[in-house]
């Protein structure tokens, strides 16, 4: 032991160990950092010179550290802390020089505002500070520089949801603020002419009418209505604008093509019907009808002549609706007139026939020469109408005056020849006389109204038909305290029938313009919709009669949209 502590020392003495220097002392230390600080302060290097002060410091605090720590970061721009070391300082030295030094920096650390740099979608938005007693306005995007302390910030502008944020700012501060306003909302209300139009907004379906809050902007209005051509329209709505769109629809006449081609289709069969009758025997009438034969003849004709007309120039791709019941109504009216007169003249279904296909062909010239004297819709019911109502009352007029033959009298062939020309000549003279009637009606009122509507035309004829049947019923039921309604078997039409039928459809007549007056006078303009095709046409339709033979029937065609 004693030789290896003798080598130990030997060892150390040998390699010239000697015994470790005194470490320095705390305030050796921090007048070190002290010292360096100050020379890297001299020489500019500010940050540096501000860690060296605060190591010095934190060793051995002393206001001198505190004062030259204020002092570097008032040069590098750190003003809340340099006013806060000063203050420190004065806390501790209150006199002296660098304590005036002090306050002279806190003074002008406080003097230094603060900046609130406010940038605002959208732009020239109205700004206003409020706080510590001032109170700042402007416009932003902008820089407002402002004293230390607590503020208000309201960002606003017209039309736009206002903004509003509360917070302070220290001097010498640079505090960015960012405001997006959001608009406020506008208001759009689309109203379509006609109401029922398919309203779309931004390209989506909406409801009609519109009246709906929506973000400001850009929108694309489309509408769209059958009969009426397609509107497209783009607006702007500033934030807050309550707009209000009228958007009337410029109407397209609707095209009677579909009148047309079902006119030519019930005319054909009408004319096949008589086409079959025209091979009957002349001298047989009461020869059995096929009724096979003839409802193949109808068909063909209706098929045919359908046909015909939809793939050629017998109707156009589009014509006004007025005018193509205009046509109808001249070509049926010429169709009855030669077909009535013929069949007075001769008696005798091939005339007849090529009477009537005569009258049609006139009919469907004198139509188109005068298209453009074609009236509006109404009043074109009205005439044809007017003209269908006289053919019935003529007719019905024969037996009522007591011109119908007697079958008692006059053998078949001769009873039932006498019964088509005196009814021929009836149907014939009361299409005249109402044709007439009906041009006079249709004319000469004021023409700048739109006139009676088709549907007023139609409750009319029906109240006549109407005041026709009631009436022949009341006549039949009459008769011998009424043994004819308990036992129709034993009733006959006779002169008094018709005679009660005539006054009872006149009377009807007259009650249903009456009780219609009011119909047409709150809209004396074309209803958004256009008028169906539910008039009602009229045509002949053979049937066979008890004894077998043919008989032309007044009947009543219609056609419409389903």
């Amino acid at each position: 032991m004693r030789l290896l502590s003798g080598s130990l020392l030997s060892f150390l003495v040998l390699f010239g160990a000697a015994p470790r220097a005194e470490e320095p002392t705390t305030l050796q230390r921090a007048q070190r950092h002290y010292q360096a600080a100050v020379s890297l302060f001299e020489a500019g290097n500010k940050e540096q010179a501000l860690v060296e002060f605060q190591l010095a410091n934190e060793i051995a605090p002393k206001p001198e550290n505190t004062f030259m720590i204020a002092q570097c970061e008032y040069h590098l721009g750190h003003l809340v802390n340099a006013r806060a070391h000063y203050e420190a300082y004065l806390a501790e030295q209150a006199t002296g020089e660098l304590a005036e030094l002090s306050r002279f920096r806190i003074d002008a650390i406080n003097r230094r505002p603060g900046v609130f740099v406010i940038n605002t979608v959208p732009d020239a938005v109205d700004v206003r500070i409020e706080g510590e007693g001032k109170v700042i306005t402007g416009q932003a995007p902008n820089e407002f520089p402002v004293p230390r302390g607590k503020y208000r910030v309201t960002a606003g502008k017209p039309n736009f949801v206002s903004e509003t944020r509360d917070l302070a700012i220290e001097v010498a501060e640079t505090k960015p603020l960012f405001f997006k306003l959001e608009p406020i909302a506008a208001h759009l209300t689309v109203r379509t002419k006609p109401s029922n139009a398919a309203l779309f907004v931004r390209g989506n379906r909406a409801q009609n009418p519109y009246a709906q809050a929506v973000a400001p902007g850009t929108y694309e209005i489309y509408a769209e209505a059958s009969y009426y051509e397609p509107r497209r329209e783009t607006i702007t709505l500033a934030p807050g604008e309550k707009r209000v769109l009228d958007f009337p629809l410029n109407y397209v006449q609707r095209s009677g093509r579909p009148e047309l081609i079902g006119f030519w289709t019930g005319i054909g069969a009408a004319g096949g019907g008589l086409a079959v009758l025209t091979q009957a025997d002349p001298d047989n009438l009461a020869a059995p009808l096929s009724i096979p034969i003839l409802a193949t003849g109808m068909l063909a004709g209706g098929l045919g002549l359908g046909v015909l007309s939809s793939t050629t120039a017998l109707v156009p791709d589009y014509i006004r609706d007025n005018l193509a019941l205009f046509r109808i109504g001249a070509m049926w009216i010429g169709d009855v007139e030669g077909a009535a007169l013929a069949m007075a003249l001769t008696r005798d279904w091939t005339p007849t026939f090529l009477g009537g296909v005569a009258g049609l062909t006139a009919g469907a010239f004198v139509g188109w020469w005068l298209d453009d004297k074609a009236p509006n819709y109404g009043r074109v019911a009205l005439i044809e109408s007017a003209a269908l109502l006289g053919a019935m009352a003529g007719a019905i007029a024969v037996p009522a005056l007591g011109l119908y033959p007697s079958a008692s009298q006059l053998d078949n062939n001769q009873y039932r020849n006498q019964a088509k020309e005196r009814l021929a000549w009836g149907m014939l003279a009361g299409l005249n006389v109402g044709l007439g009637a009906g041009l006079v009606m249709a004319y000469l009122p004021d023409q700048r109204s739109y006139g009676p509507t088709w549907q007023r035309v139609l409750m009319v004829d029906l109240a006549g038909l109407t005041g026709a049947v009631f009436a022949s019923a009341i006549e039949l039921c009459t008769r011998t305290n009424g043994v004819h309604c308990a036992n129709d078997t034993d009733a006959t039409l006779d002169k008094r029938t018709a005679r009660f039928a005539l006054v009872g459809a006149g009377l009807g007549v007259f009650a249903g313009w009456l009780l219609t007056m009011n119909y047409d006078r709150e809209s004396q303009t074309r209803s958004d919709l256009p008028p169906l095709s539910f008039l009602p046409l009229p045509g002949a339709v053979p049937v066979q009669s008890t004894v077998g033979t043919a008989d032309l029937v007044p009947g009543l065609l219609s056609q419409g949209r389903f």
